[in-house]
């Protein structure tokens, strides 16, 4: 069985040796704490100190290919995933297009410190925009506004997410006269095309 990975009070304690010292390093790259990576691998081989600078220049690149992204469409930083290992930057999801598709392999090749791209994008010509991922969002906070000053506190215990106007309901509510409740409040926002119901009752 894997140890679990040390709290961060166990990088603040007196380290006894050089080889504890590049455990708790390794543990640390694995979780990306890169704070905690960097001070605790002073005394770690030169070919540990290496791999933990690969990890840190590897979370740079994500960070700056995300932007990168976010660049190219705001709506579509939600759609792609992205890893990044030894330099090789890995995309997946979806984009609407091919065109879009070669903005951001063009983008991620871009960066510095980037030596190759593996792009596993698939087109979606129905994958939403910036403008409907904006909307559901205003509608996803109205619907909370709503719950909120209909049911008070039992609100807390309701998600709400949408997706092109369709609100879904989940989470959980006291009794059958709440349910009711929430589920007539969300169905009374402007702008909701539809409610999926998937509330459980407790008690």
């Amino acid at each position: 069985m894997k140890r679990g990975l040390p709290s961060m009070t166990a990088f603040s304690l007196p380290l006894r040796a050089a080889s504890a010292t590049c455990r708790l390093a390794r543990a640390a790259r694995a979780a990306g704490i890169l704070m905690c990576l960097t001070a605790v691998c002073v005394a770690c081989s030169p070919a540990q100190q290496q791999g933990a600078k690969r990890t840190a220049d590897d979370a740079l690149i994500a960070a700056q290919a995300r932007a990168a992204i976010t660049v190219v469409d705001p709506a579509t930083v939600t759609l792609v995933s992205l890893t990044v290992r030894d330099g090789i930057v890995s995309l997946s999801g979806e984009v609407p297009s091919p065109a879009e598709r070669t903005r951001i392999e063009r983008a991620v090749r871009g960066i510095a410190g980037v030596r190759g791209v593996r792009d596993r994008l698939r087109i979606n010509p129905k994958a939403p925009t910036a403008r409907e991922i904006a909307d559901d969002l205003a509608l996803q906070a109205r619907i909370q506004a709503a719950l909120a000053a209909q049911t008070g506190v039992n609100a807390l215990r309701v998600g709400v997410s949408v997706h092109r106007r369709v609100a879904t309901l989940t989470g959980s509510v006291p009794n059958a006269t709440v349910h009711a409740l929430v589920v007539q409040t969300a169905r009374g926002v402007h702008g909701v095309a539809r409610v999926v119901d998937r509330l459980r009752i407790q008690g």
